[in-house]
């Protein structure tokens, strides 16, 4: 009896001993900017660490579809609001959560855009362990960062400089055309919500809540990704919340897309000329919410003007 307690009592001081090596290991290795060398992951999304405090007006948050469809500069050109997309591939709700929880540190958006194919994808329970670790132990996201370790950043307090120019938006001319013949077919049908990512959403609805954004669920134009059954799922989904929602999938007609000039790989994602049409009926709608007040004119937001005319010069 004595030697198994004294094994046990070594196997917990083992551990203690690892978790605290973890802890000074992460505290070399974590990123002290968000700059692409220092950063590594989905630096564009995470750009939005390096905006001025309490700038951004809208928060985009979701997988790839968010950032082929969402044009930032565009909402800013037309109506003066400030958006970002915190947008990457395949994004998993323990990672949109992760967004959230950041932005929320040091902006206050007044809108937040959850675009639902993401709310879709299965992750696991381990997938979500995993994370929660890599969050408080970042030395099991950033082990391979001692490559290139500046050992003058030991002791320094993080200080994110970079932001995207695009303000997470990626851009693309390419046209591959999309075959739309059963896309959107009535149905009564409702598809799966992985129970897990129903209380990941509930936690981000709560975090909105608390910050008093207003939660507003999205479906982009999307021929591969999204059809009727989903949308039935959503619809119900969006109303447990008292979140809005609005499925540009039904809006094709009204938004005018044409599928075999609007999507860059065969109506997966939009490409630049899809994204702007998606982006006119967000801008519109966002302006009908009447909760945004444009910030044109005003001189601490000129890096928005210079950022857009950077845009224009790029896509034109």
């Amino acid at each position: 009896m004595k030697s198994f307690a004294k094994n046990g009592l070594k196997g917990l001081l083992f551990v203690v001993i690892l978790i605290g090596l973890m802890m000074a290991a992460s505290f070399i290795l974590v990123p002290r900017d968000n700059t692409k060398a220092d950063w590594k992951h989905d630096a564009a999304a995470n750009g939005i660490l390096g905006e001025p405090k309490d700038s951004i007006d809208v928060l985009y948050l979701g997988d790839s579809e968010v950032h082929s469809s969402i044009v930032p500069l565009q909402i800013w050109d037309q109506y003066g609001y400030t958006g970002y997309c915190c947008s990457t591939n395949k994004q998993r709700l323990w990672y949109t959560l992760e967004f959230v929880l950041e932005a929320f540190k040091t902006q206050k958006p007044k809108i937040v855009v959850m675009e639902t194919n993401n709310i879709m994808h299965y992750f696991s329970v381990e997938d979500a362990i995993l994370h929660s670790a890599e969050i408080a132990l970042p030395v099991l996201k950033y082990h391979d960062r001692w490559k290139n370790l500046d050992f003058s950043d030991i002791g320094k307090q993080p200080a994110y400089t970079y932001t995207d120019p695009d303000k997470g938006y990626y851009y693309s001319d390419l046209t591959d055309a999309a075959t739309a013949d059963k896309y959107m077919e009535k149905t009564d049908k409702e598809a799966h919500v992985p129970m897990l990512n129903k209380i990941y959403m509930k936690v981000i609805a709560s975090i909105c809540e608390k910050n008093g954004a207003k939660l507003v669920f999205l479906s982009t134009p999307s021929t591969k990704n999204w059809n009727t059954a989903k949308h039935n799922s959503m619809e119900k989904f969006a109303k447990s919340f008292g979140a809005e929602y609005v499925d540009l999938n039904l809006k094709a007609d009204e938004l005018q897309i044409d599928w075999d000039k609007d999507t860059r790989d065969k109506g997966d994602h939009m490409n630049y000329s899809g994204a702007v049409k998606v982006t006119n009926y967000i801008g519109k709608y966002l302006k009908e919410t009447g909760i945004l007040k444009s910030h044109k004119g005003d001189r601490a937001y000129e890096s928005w003007n210079k950022a857009f005319r950077a845009f224009q010069e790029k896509v034109h």
